[in-house]
């Protein structure tokens, strides 16, 4: 989920930007002067910062200042009501990456400013994970010397790839949340086996859950976004590159040890019961527990999200999906838990 922090000293801005961001499934925290907003920088590594020239303590081009020598990634637009070109020229020279003006136009922010600025971070991103797995591929061989710095470098390379798949996604509107998503239905179909198929479910298996469904998509960075976006029919070729996403998703993630059983769960989320799923046309209880309730989650999702080449199906619509999909491409004791829990009320609408 993106994270954005909002600076103002006036409490009725922060109060209208964080509303708005809430209502569009962005995690918001919020400051009221320059020396909090960087505090939270610290902490809480937002990916974007809103923020206010003109306050008192600090203002925000000298806690722009700061942000920039803590983190050159977090993503940073500056807010003002005066019509100072010097101020916002000093800004951009700083490294903010936009402005803009009060008063709000709401849908502007969303539709211009923020889809501009998840496009660039998904750049750098991409950029800082390609140097970071360079970096672990060259301390493969001075692991035992430098193993507590390799550590540090491949909690942190985690971290990157977290952010990269937030970005993945943000920077589409049609996919903006999916994995956020995925993660919730997941987690209500395993509760539901656990307690109505007394599948063998314990917070182990939930917390491998949650790290799976949240990157089972990251090998998509791998394939362009002509092609991701694509309204019309695939060709044959283009759809090979999807196809081969939870191969990229695994090439990616492998070199994390610690991911080493999640990685067969991200590979297999596309297979099939039947076997003419892929990457590996695995079989019925060949795949992964945890896969065969992703793919459920992934594919629910998908059919009731839009998308370019198609309108969101209904819950009903979806459901009637799955159940025809039972016992060939999903798994029917899976299919029916996530059935139960949509009649127990426990899916949003």
């Amino acid at each position: 989920m993106l994270k954005i922090l909002v600076v103002d000293d006036e409490p009725e801005i922060t109060q209208l930007l964080k509303n708005f961001f809430l209502r569009k499934n962005y995690d918001v925290l919020t400051a009221n002067n320059g020396s909090t907003a960087v505090e939270l920088v610290k902490t809480e590594r937002p990916h974007l910062v809103f923020l206010d020239i003109r306050m008192p303590q600090m203002n925000g081009l000298t806690a722009l200042r700061h942000i920039r020598a803590l983190d050159k990634s977090v993503k940073v637009i500056m807010v003002t009501a005066l019509e100072d070109e010097k101020m916002v020229q000093e800004a951009a020279e700083l490294g903010a990456v936009d402005y803009v003006r009060k008063p709000f136009n709401l849908d502007y922010l969303e539709r211009d400013v923020i889809e501009k600025v998840n496009a660039k971070l998904f750049v750098d991103l991409r950029s800082e994970l390609e140097e970071k797995s360079k970096l672990i591929d060259q301390l493969a061989n001075q692991v035992e010397q430098i193993s507590d710095l390799n550590e540090k470098l491949k909690r942190n390379f985690y971290q990157t790839i977290v952010s990269l798949a937030t970005a993945l996604e943000a920077r589409d509107r049609y996919t903006h949340g999916h994995s956020d998503r995925v993660d919730l239905y997941s987690k209500v179909i395993a509760e539901e086996l656990r307690d109505s198929k007394q599948w063998e479910i314990d917070d182990l298996f939930l917390d491998a859950l949650h790290v799976e469904s949240r990157l089972h998509d990251i090998g998509k960075i791998a394939i362009p976004d002509m092609i991701l976006n694509k309204p019309g029919v695939l060709t044959e070729d283009e759809y090979a590159q999807i196809k081969n996403h939870p191969v990229q998703s695994a090439k990616i993630l492998t070199p994390l040890e610690d991911l080493k059983k999640n990685i067969e769960v991200i590979r297999h989320h596309h297979e099939r019961v039947d076997g003419r799923g892929y990457p590996d046309g695995l079989k019925h209880d060949e795949i992964p527990a945890r896969a065969r309730i992703i793919a459920i989650a992934d594919a629910f999702d998908a059919m009731t999200s839009d998308r370019p080449y198609r309108k969101a199906m209904s819950i009903a619509e979806a459901t009637d999906q799955l159940e025809k999909g039972k016992g060939a491409q999903f798994d029917a004791e899976v299919v029916d838990a996530f059935k139960n829990a949509i009649a127990q009320g426990k899916i949003p609408n």
